[in-house]
């Protein structure tokens, strides 16, 4: 397995010339160049449809690209086979998805730590920082202001804003390098979804991960250092890094 390398002077992702279609149809998606420094949080906006979440999916190894170059922590993810890729994000993303993908019969804790039953490197990381992976379960799930009482709920008789914080502290659990979400405050009002924002943000800035965060949603691009539009990324490399 290539081991993340994590190169000093290197962006934790580096985009080059990256292009998406499923096979036999137009290009989905194309995307000149993006970089994400190490700590940084950057905002993507565009409306749906846009190619926002295979952006996403694209950066997370879900999918391989048609045709490009995309680097996560050092690594070439396309030089990576199927399971290694798989190994890879489980090892140094952590994602929250737009549905939240829960277990629905786990208790909230038991979500939140599941990742580091998959990953060493995570399980590692969470003991390191935390003494015990129920520790850092508990830590992360007390800063994102789910109540004691609520962690051996199942997920499924959690409110929608309680999952939501559950699912941020698994993406968090172990300190990944990298944080992809997508749209993961949609279904929620205006003042849960600044204050969740504002949560994760400070979560992930204490655990050193950067996040990509994507969404139609501009009202919460002033809370991140950087905010991006797709049509930004299509344009040349110069222009893809508006501040």
């Amino acid at each position: 397995m290539v081991e993340p390398s994590d190169p000093a002077g290197e962006p934790l992702v580096l985009v080059s010339q990256v292009s998406f279609s499923w096979p036999g149809q137009k290009t989905l998606l194309h995307l000149e160049s993006l970089r994400i420094e190490p700590g940084e949080s950057v905002f993507v906006a565009g409306p749906s449809g846009s190619g926002k979440s295979t952006l996403l999916s694209l950066i997370g190894g879900l999918i391989r690209p048609s045709q490009g170059e995309i680097r996560v922590a050092g690594v070439r993810l396309s030089a990576l086979s199927g399971p290694a890729r798989d190994r890879f994000r489980g090892d140094r993303i952590g994602l929250i998805f737009q549905s939240f993908n829960l277990l629905p019969y786990l208790s909230a804790k038991d979500n939140v730590t599941l990742p580091a039953q998959l990953s060493r490197y995570r399980w590692e990381r969470a003991r390191a920082a935390f003494g015990s992976v129920g520790a850092a379960a508990e830590s992360l799930l007390t800063s994102l202001d789910l109540e004691p009482e609520l962690w051996a709920r199942a997920a499924n008789k959690l409110s929608v804003g309680q999952q939501q914080r559950v699912a941020a502290a698994r993406a968090l659990l172990g300190r990944p390098p990298l944080i992809l979400a997508d749209e993961p405050t949609s279904s929620l009002d205006e003042p849960r979804r600044l204050a969740f924002v504002e949560l994760l943000l400070r979560e992930s800035q204490k655990a050193g991960s950067s996040v990509l965060f994507v969404s139609h949603d501009e009202s919460l691009a002033s809370r991140f250092q950087s905010r991006l539009a797709l049509d930004d990324l299509r344009g040349s490399p110069d222009q893809a890094r508006p501040r």
